[in-house]
């Protein structure tokens, strides 16, 4: 893994902050975005402070990559929100369409930039983080649900689409893992979500790099398309 250059969206904390300093510890280049500030540098991080719903924040990130390294060997989606959970009926147009923008066209748009670099060099990996809401399917989570789900189909396609110039495209879907975002909805709901599952407690960040981490190796170039839920979802 030494001296690829990843790409991680949503770093402030989490998954995305958990991913960051895992792959900077394998010798990893990381460049990390998100809208918050970090209290966390190293000489092999560079952080953009940005919001990636804006298309021309995007297209930034994507020019200093490529004039500071020349290049993007593997890409990981993992920006989104859950802004509520509440009944379809009561959902607001902004939110409907704020979460959209961060959870899919977000993605899109940098799937699209990172898809030129990568395709030029014949290399790449695009991981996208998903979510077991897509197979359980909660009540109150319709809008989270189907940004995600949107995501998978999109995904899906890609794969197909990219696979001639080396890039593959695969979705992993964690289960429940202790973060801000986790802590945002109801204990008992989230109790009631996980007995659904084979492993019925919460997921860990180290279940989730292990698979990335075989999803991004060399070897791993006639798998994609695919989608890995975590936790027996």
């Amino acid at each position: 893994m030494n001296n690829n250059i990843i790409l991680i969206t949503g770093v402030s904390r989490g998954i995305g902050q958990y991913l960051c300093k895992y792959y900077i510890s394998k010798g990893m280049i990381v460049v990390g975005c998100s809208r918050s500030e970090l209290n966390f540098s190293h000489p092999n991080f560079h952080h953009i402070q940005t919001d990636i719903t804006i298309e021309k924040n995007i297209i930034e990130i994507f020019k200093m990559v490529k004039s500071k390294f020349g290049r993007l060997d593997i890409l990981i989606n993992n920006a989104a929100i859950n802004p509520t959970i509440i009944s379809a009926a009561l959902l607001r147009s902004e939110t409907i369409l704020n979460t959209f923008n961060t959870n899919v066209f977000s993605v899109m748009l940098i799937c699209k930039e990172a898809i030129k670099m990568m395709s030029r060099k014949k290399k790449g990996r695009i991981i996208n983080i998903g979510s077991m809401a897509i197979k359980h399917e909660v009540e109150g989570e319709a809008l989270y649900t189907s940004t995600k789900t949107a995501l998978l189909s999109y995904s899906r396609v890609l794969a197909k689409e990219v696979h001639k110039s080396n890039i593959t495209v695969n979705v992993v879907s964690p289960s429940i893992i202790k973060t801000d975002l986790s802590s945002q909805i109801d204990p008992i709901a989230i109790e009631n979500i996980l007995r659904r599952n084979a492993i019925q407690g919460y997921g860990k960040f180290e279940d989730l790099s292990n698979v990335i981490d075989f999803l991004i190796s060399e070897n791993s170039f006639t798998i994609t398309g695919q989608h890995i839920y975590l936790g027996g979802v």
